[in-house]
């Protein structure tokens, strides 16, 4: 799920882009579903490995197989819908009561259902939930749990009666806190868990050790603030009064640095303790666990692990009996084993390699989608003659999002926006970019009229056929030359950079495509701001809370936008969806104005399935993203 805000990606691809040949296969629309299915069966690439749930969703035991496979098998409040990505209830009765002031927190119930029962039969309550809550909290553990249960904004949940829960913050929750973070996490059975966690939890650091590390990182930081207070005092003082304050700052910074040390002591001894409590948790033994979700483990032997439906979980309506996972040692394997019909899908992270796909008549049916993975065209705004939203928006005309995927044979899906088009509860559908849909002809021509409108005029005026010719700016100068750095370890985004370089010679802008180093771009754009464009990238979360990143407060591009700056400020403190929709509606209304990044693509995956059909025909992040997503598989005749 991931809820970290974004990760600039300064290599891709490092070979050269490739024609993809998708075998062609009957639509899945045309096979005929069946009501049910004994099973289906997925190809993994790698071991399975032993974990527990708290070390599973941790990076102690996390891996794409061993998601796969577990995750699952417990229940969670609530979930994203499978394609739409709507925000909807699960093991929660309806959606979660408003984010409050209450004394020192801010809390929110949670109403549970009431007809859930544990593979043991036992139902399904609050204290399950509060239970696993404060047990991560506790052993501060990190990864998935981390981002559910955050510590540094959830501090416990409380249980108001069996089937509510109540969530206590320490500040005031955001929606990627809380709908994209806590009320996705899982959920583990107190009754099985609790005595069996004793052991590990009586190695967890003493309460009087944390009231001494806390009393001693007040009392640094109250040094520090007499220290600082001493310097500031020194500046303003000559002859005796700075000696004496230097005689002053000498004496503090010992005790300082005593207090540092003494600090630095105990966190070593509170970081032994933690480690040996979460070790031990890693490692205690979960055989013949409860579980509460789609799937139970059922069987495994020799290169397979099989799951079955749990006749218990009532929240969907499965049309498979059972999951058999085969472990193959490569990709290779798993594709000859695709071949031979031992499998119905292959579920690799990412999906299939693009080699795999080229005259490979074995792929009976491939699922093309988009993923997280996004490229923009990124303009400095320090940069005058750039930094003009009419440039902006006559570049994004030229620029055919559709023509360039094609001229990347495949490998890319169109960008037409700053939030994924499959993300339909962030998406602004009455928003476009400009030019959308035009032809060609069309585009230059409206590219050219939005220059000309802005005061721009050329020595010749450019064509659908004919680039134009030295571009004047308003005050009579000539447009200056534009330089376009492009990481040269990716050759996808090497060859984005020739096309924008046409298309922005059609407009009669002298640009230059450069490639450069991944490490030299990164200084360029984040560091020195030395630059006029960049071709970047970034894999991006669900919750489109990177908007801010980019373009609010703080931002590292120098981007300058009261109202966007506003937008997010409000973003980042409402816990209330409608609300968060509606600003991140409004930011994307002024970005397709502004574009102060021009979109060009996203990446793309695919996978390839057989005997089965989906309710979709795309997914974000494929087939392979949702780990197959068995629960909405409809078997079809053969």
């Amino acid at each position: 799920m991931g809820v970290v805000a974004f990760l600039l990606i300064l290599a891709a691809s490092c070979t050269a882009p490739k024609t993809v040949s998708i075998p062609t296969a009957a639509s899945t629309s045309e096979a005929t579903p069946i009501s049910h299915a004994p099973e289906i069966s997925f190809a993994l690439v790698g071991d399975v490995t032993v974990a527990n749930a708290w070390s599973l969703f941790d990076t102690n035991g996390y891996s794409y197989n061993n998601y796969a496979v577990r995750s699952g098998y417990w229940p969670r409040l609530y979930r994203l819908s499978i394609p739409g990505r709507q925000f909807e209830p699960l093991a929660a009765s309806a959606l979660p009561s408003p984010v409050q002031a209450e004394g020192n927190f801010y809390t929110a119930a949670i109403p549970l259902r009431s007809d859930l029962t544990w593979t043991d039969g036992s139902p399904f309550t609050a204290d399950d939930v509060a239970f696993t809550v404060n047990t991560v909290l506790s052993f501060q553990l990190g990864f998935d749990w981390h981002d559910y249960y955050n510590p540094d904004w959830l501090d416990h949940v409380e249980v108001i009666d069996a089937h509510t829960a109540k969530f206590y913050f320490k500040k005031l929750p955001n929606v990627a806190v809380w709908q994209y973070g806590a009320l996705q996490g899982p959920v583990l059975q107190k009754t099985y868990w609790a005595p069996r966690i004793a052991d590990s939890a009586a190695l967890l650091p003493s309460a009087d050790l944390r009231s001494q590390m806390e009393a001693l990182k007040t009392k640094v930081a109250d040094l520090q603030t007499r220290v600082n207070a001493l310097y500031t005092t020194l500046a303003a003082e000559t002859g005796d009064a700075a000696r004496q304050t230097q005689a002053s700052i000498l004496h503090q910074k010992g005790d300082l640095d005593k207090a540092i040390n003494d600090l630095s002591k105990v966190q070593a001894v509170l970081d032994t303790s933690m480690k040996a409590a979460r070790s031990m948790l890693y490692s205690l033994d979960d055989q013949n666990e409860p579980r509460l979700g789609t799937w139970n483990y059922k069987a495994s032997g020799n290169g397979f692990i099989e799951n079955e439906a749990n006749p218990k979980y009532p929240l969907e309506h499965l049309n498979i009996n059972r999951v058999t996972y085969h472990i193959y040692p490569n990709e290779a394997a798993a594709l000859n084993a695709y071949s031979k019909g031992e499998v119905d899908a292959i579920l690799i992270p990412g999906g299939l390699s693009s080699q795999s796909l080229v005259g490979n008549p074995s792929l009976q049916t491939v699922m093309k989608s988009p993923s997280h993975t996004l490229r923009f065209l990124v303009i400095n705004p320090l940069f005058t003659a750039l930094n003009d939203p009419a440039i902006h928006q006559a570049l994004a005309c030229v620029i055919a999002r559709e023509e360039l995927a094609g001229q990347l044979n495949g490998q890319v899906l169109p960008l037409e926006s700053y939030v994924l088009q499959a993300e339909s509860p962030w998406s602004n559908q009455d928003v476009s970019l400009p030019c959308k849909g035009l032809d060609d002809a069309s585009r230059i021509e409206q590219a050219v009229q939005i220059l000309k409108s802005a005061g721009y005029t050329w020595k010749r005026e450019p064509t659908a056929n004919d680039a134009g010719q030295r571009l004047t700016m308003q005050n009579g100068t000539a447009f200056p030359n534009v330089t376009l750095i492009v990481p040269s370890d990716d050759d996808l985004r090497v060859a984005a950079a020739s096309y924008v370089q046409l298309r922005a010679q059609m407009l009669g802008i002298s640009l230059t495509a450069q490639s450069v180093s991944s490490i030299d771009l990164n200084y360029a754009v984040l560091g020195s701001h030395d630059y006029d464009m960049a071709l970047l990238g970034w894999h991006v979360s669900s919750y489109p809370g990177y908007l801010c990143d980019w373009f609010g407060e703080g931002n590292q591009f120098n981007y300058d936008g009261s109202q966007i700056k506003s937008l997010c400020g409000n973003l980042n403190v409402t816990s209330d969806l409608d609300v968060a929709h509606q600003q991140v509606y409004e930011i994307q209304s002024i970005l397709a104005r502004e574009l102060p990044f021009i979109p060009l693509y996203s990446g793309v995956t695919y996978d390839a399935y057989r005997n089965v059909t989906y309710p979709f025909d795309q997914v974000l992040d494929g087939l392979s993203g949702v780990y197959g997503a068995p629960g909405l598989a409809i078997p079809v005749k053969q």
